[in-house]
């Protein structure tokens, strides 16, 4: 018997369950692209690779966070990634404790032969939508990523100490 998806109207209920749906979907159709172009990553390789295309030079513990992933995990896909030849690290020059994540040559290559199927997907996703429309989606999931990023705050500081990424 086959179970009618169905989005509670009220809060968070009410769009957590969208998000979470167009952010697997959207993951899956970048891998399998990825994967057209010959790069067999796995959606959150894929997603870890873009994130690094765009924020050039991230901690990677801050990578861990924006990802919503333990140190351990982004390790394992960092691990991936620099045995693909995609990404590597590289130590901060001020603070040797600090490793960022950076596109290599072979990476940079990748994204350019990918981006113009990105693109597509992108306006396919999109169609149907106007500017003002992406424009506000845009402004609200700021806004509620600003907000959670406070949370993140007021928990660390009622723990006193670091929040582990999950």
């Amino acid at each position: 018997m086959k179970k009618d998806f169905q989005v509670q109207n009220v809060g968070l209920g009410a769009i957590m369950p969208l998000i979470g749906c167009m952010t697997s979907r959207v993951r899956y159709q970048v891998s399998c692209i990825c994967a057209i172009e010959g790069y067999k990553l796995t959606p959150e390789e894929a997603d870890t690779l873009m994130l690094i295309h765009h924020c050039e030079g991230l901690p990677q513990s801050q990578l861990a966070k924006m990802l919503g992933k333990d140190k351990a995990s982004l390790t394992r896909l960092m691990n991936a990634l620099v045995k693909s030849g995609l990404v590597g690290r590289v130590q901060d020059e001020s603070d040797r404790r600090i490793v960022r994540a950076c596109m290599t040559e072979e990476g940079k290559k990748a994204f350019t032969r990918i981006f113009p199927q990105l693109k597509v997907l992108s306006e396919k996703v999109l169609d149907g939508l106007s500017q003002s429309d992406v424009d506000m989606v845009k402004q609200v999931m700021t806004q509620m990523a600003m907000n959670l990023a406070a949370l993140d705050d007021d928990v660390d500081e009622l723990r006193g100490k670091e929040v582990p990424s999950k």
